[in-house]
């Protein structure tokens, strides 16, 4: 094939830039290899220099070069000049062939560089003839003016002086310059198809979700940029997923261990949200893969209150609206423990993005305040019906006075006037145990804790009942076997105020000729005492309600004296306030053992009291 003019210049221009190409690489190539020669011989020289100042550190004030002289000769065999010498000229080694060298090298850069800031380099051509040499020298001594220097110098190596035929090396570097680009094109293309294939793994990686994928690609290159630009935006990619990752766990952690039921739907009506605690509320068996197994579920197959569906159904009227009316129901729940009463409030729901709203409901259980509401009403309706009792028969015994005629009616007036006694009476009782209740429900009433003397105690218990118990032919009888405990700790007025109503309770209740027997036992880290009487007992069905205010168990047993019905309650307070416990064991026909325990100090000490009343 035949070629133009214009193709020859173009191969001429061609070779011209090759041949420059090649000749400014080999220039290049030999700059950079002498210069890498030269560092590598500088840092030589400079580390047998300071090995050789270090030799001399011991010996430097006597100026003895005895320990050095091995390694001087070795030096000097191996091409290398050595000169250690003093700050004031003197040359203690010279393997030069000037013997005058000393005084010439202090005029030298390396020399003075070395003397100020520790060592010293440069390249000289007056030492070997007109091969270059490089020098270096590093100071010895520690005072001012015992400095010394220890000064090297080695021919460089050049590629000229080294290279037999500069031509021939021409030609080679030339052929091998060409052998290598078309090794390095080939190499490089295979490198770079792979970096791509690389890359193109990662960014695919990324874009389906898999974030804990890496470009492995190194270097400083445009491939190594983007590898390093894909690798950073796939851990902060990662970042960001484990920290929503992480508020999302916490936010599930949170709504399992809420007390309070949450429910929240979709416009659509089906399940967004829902924890364990609205779950249990609603009686509702979680499914076998939990609760998270309802969402999306819609309500009506979720939630089994038709009034809570509705409440979380979307208002047509409330799309839209800026208020956010907050709807309030009470729902009762059937439950195998019985009837719970939940409070349920929910109100419009924003949620972010496109979706157009939904529900939100939040459930609280009020159970328990609800049975108080209960019990305070029951207790004001007992209260009234108590009161009006007494209040009604002393009304009808002073109308009836008032007709009778004093001066011959001296034995009705007399049983109408027992009667207001009577009555008067226990509405005085009523009103004191009433007042008793009111401050140990008072929550501003400290219970104050301190030492008390047991058997001043018993004593008084024994002496306060004597009288009731001769009166009704009881056997009354106080049981304290001495033991080592001769304190207990506890609240003057309230043990005392439980232990009148035990008492009292039961020699009200036992028949003329029982036995009533009030005893304490003492244990480490308690005391217990012991009401029991042969009296006749309470019915077991009726056991559980007997510490209710104003409950009395079959009220004509009680006599025309009854009572107030409400010790019994006292008792429960007041042992609970001394952090006590109370169990009760009756019998019909045989009898009732009240047994009272209450925790003590191990010592009777100030911090121990301390303890035991604030806990």
């Amino acid at each position: 094939m035949k070629l133009g003019g214009l193709s020859w210049k173009l191969l001429g221009w061609i070779a011209v830039v090759v041949v420059v190409a090649l000749g400014t690489f080999f220039w290049l190539f030999t700059a950079e290899v002498e210069r890498l020669r030269d560092e590598e011989l500088s840092g030589q020289l400079l580390a047998e220099a300071r090995l050789l100042g270090y030799a001399l550190q011991d010996s430097w004030s006597d100026r003895d070069t005895q320990p050095i002289a091995g390694m001087v000769d070795a030096l000097h065999r191996e091409g290398t000049d050595v000169v250690v010498m003093v700050t004031d000229g003197t040359a203690l080694v010279n393997t030069t062939e000037s013997a005058a060298i000393a005084e010439e090298l202090l005029q030298q850069s390396e020399v003075r560089t070395a003397l100020i800031d520790g060592a010293g380099e440069s390249t000289r051509e007056d030492i070997h003839g007109a091969v270059q040499s490089r020098v270096v020298a590093v100071r010895v001594g520690r005072d001012v003016d015992e400095l010394g220097v220890v000064w090297l110098a080695r021919p460089r190596w050049t590629f000229v002086t080294t290279a037999r035929s500069f031509g021939r090396v021409m030609f080679l570097m030339g052929l091998i310059a060409l052998a290598t680009i078309l090794v390095l094109g080939l190499t490089l293309t295979r490198r770079w198809a792979r970096l791509l294939r690389r890359l193109t793994y990662a960014a695919q990686g990324l874009a389906q979700g898999d974030l804990s994928v890496k470009a492995d690609v190194g270097g400083a290159d445009e491939f190594a940029l983007l590898a390093h630009s894909l690798n950073r935006a796939g851990r902060r990619l990662l970042a960001h997923a484990e920290t929503i990752d992480r508020q999302r766990l916490t936010l599930e952690a949170l709504l399992d261990q809420l007390q309070e039921g949450v429910a929240a739907a979709d416009a659509d009506g089906r399940i967004l949200l829902i924890n364990p605690a609205a779950l249990r509320l609603l009686n509702v068996g979680p499914p076998a893969d939990g609760h998270a197994g309802l969402l999306g579920k819609m309500v009506e197959a979720c939630v089994p209150s038709y009034d809570l569906q509705r409440m979380l159904h979307v208002r047509p009227q409330s799309a839209g609206s800026a208020e956010q009316a907050i709807e309030e129901r009470h729902l009762r729940i059937e439950t195998p423990a019985g009837v719970t009463h939940v409070l349920a409030r929910a109100a419009d729901l924003n949620l972010p993005g496109e979706s157009p709203g939904g529900r939100l409901a939040v459930l609280t259980d009020i159970t328990a305040l609800r049975r108080a509401l209960e019990s305070q009403t029951a207790f004001v309706a007992n209260a009234s019906h108590e009161l009006r009792t007494p209040l009604s028969s002393i009304r009808a015994a002073v109308e009836t006075l008032a007709q009778l005629d004093l001066s011959k009616d001296h034995a009705e007036a007399g049983q109408f006037i027992d009667m207001i006694d009577r009555h008067s009476a226990r509405l005085a009782a009523m009103a004191a145990d009433l007042l008793d209740l009111s401050r140990l429900q008072s929550s501003a009433t400290p219970v104050e804790m301190a030492p008390l003397p047991l058997a001043n105690i018993l004593n008084e218990l024994r002496d306060r009942f004597q009288d009731a118990a001769r009166t009704k032919n009881l056997n009354w009888r106080v049981d304290w076997p001495r033991q080592e405990r001769e304190t207990i700790v506890a609240n003057t007025r309230l043990l005392r105020l439980m232990l009148d109503n035990l008492v009292a309770n039961a020699i009200q209740f036992t028949d003329p000729g029982g036995h009533v027997t009030f005893s304490c036992r003492s244990a480490p880290g308690e005391v217990a005492f012991e009401v029991v009487d042969d009296g006749c007992g309470i019915p077991e069905a009726e056991q559980e309600r007997i510490f209710e205010r104003f409950y009395q168990v079959e009220r004509a047993r009680s006599g025309p004296r009854r009572g107030t019905g409400l010790g019994l309650s006292i008792v429960k307070d007041a042992v609970a306030a001394m952090r006590g416990s109370i169990q009760l064991e009756s019998k019909v026909g045989v009898g009732t053992r009240f047994s009272v325990r209450f925790p003590q100090p191990s010592a009777s000490s100030p911090e121990d009291i301390d303890g035991l009343a604030q806990s």
